[in-house]
């Protein structure tokens, strides 16, 4: 499987407008198959037709051994959500670790989700409405989970983790939506707060270029918003490596404002890591797995 990559604005691969114009309507990945550890699956997206059902998003989920031993148990759930320019299969490498800590007992039996979202879609409901990303998710998805799997349908075991872009998205909808879940790790989220800062390439599409707009979405107003709520029922996980330059400082910002208003949260900086996932989780250690365990 191939683990995600950093895609900084320095080194974002250069895509045509015709290949960006396909990214706009990637709800099922173009590997219809079963990965090493998790299985592919379709999802009705009713966000998209007005309940209807028709279109369809995709996913893969990992079952952890336990599924099948104990028919009776129900398990947590945990939501990754992939990098800009990415895919569902990018969070082989977090299934990996997870299914690793789990045969160990160092994490509770889990299932593992990883949605198909837009590649450049941000996890937010795009300005003009074509593309709810953000309700597919938080909506449709975690609806056929919870009917289709033996979940604990509860906030407090169900996890919104993301890495990059995902990261901005697990913030996004953890932070809009602190009763459907209850846990949020983001790791290296891109949070800065000037829309400017973000290539068009990977915004354009989601902003319309309207800093207003990425305002009202952003998880600095979310966590604002819904603060009380946050409080009451969040616990947040924030990681960045030391050499991610262009977001330590912005994380740390975050850091800091989830202390001031009482959010119970986790705050890592991974030292000599840079914009890289597997180099931040090798960096975590053990304690990756602790925070779903507790």
């Amino acid at each position: 499987m191939t683990a995600p990559t950093a895609h900084t604005p320095e080194h974002i691969p250069e895509y045509t407008p015709e290949e960006l114009a396909v990214f706009e309507q990637q709800w099922i990945d173009t590997v219809q198959e079963d990965q090493e550890l998790t299985r592919f699956g379709l999802y009705p997206q009713g966000s998209r037709d007005r309940g209807k059902g028709e279109l369809q998003g995709s996913y893969q989920i990992y079952l952890p051994p336990a599924y099948e031993d104990d028919p009776d148990a129900r398990f947590p759930v945990v939501y990754w959500l992939h990098g800009g320019f990415g895919n569902a299969r990018q969070g082989g490498a977090a299934v990996q670790r997870i299914d690793a800590a789990i045969r160990v007992g160092a994490m509770p039996p889990t299932i593992v989700v990883l949605p198909q979202a837009l590649p450049i879609g941000w996890y937010v409901d795009s300005k003009d409405g074509a593309r709810p990303v953000e309700q597919t998710i938080a909506g449709d998805l975690v609806n056929h989970v919870d009917a289709t799997y033996r979940t604990i349908p509860e906030p407090w075991a169900r996890t919104i983790e993301g890495f990059s872009m995902g990261g901005f998205g697990a913030l996004h909808i953890g932070f809009k939506y602190p009763k459907i879940f209850g846990r949020v790790s983001a790791i290296a989220p891109p949070l800065l707060k000037d829309l400017s800062l973000e290539p068009d390439e990977r915004v354009a599409n989601t902003f319309f270029g309207d800093q207003a707009y990425y305002d009202a979405v952003s998880p600095w107003t979310l966590l604002l918003a819904n603060s009380p709520e946050i409080r009451n029922h969040s616990k947040v996980r924030l990681m960045v490596g030391s050499r991610d330059e262009r977001l330590v400082g912005v994380v740390r910002e975050m850091d800091e404002r989830l202390a001031t208003l009482g959010v119970e949260h986790e705050y890592h900086v991974v030292a000599g890591a840079d914009h890289d996932y597997p180099v931040l989780l090798d960096g975590l250690g053990e304690r990756y797995a602790a925070f779903w365990r507790k």
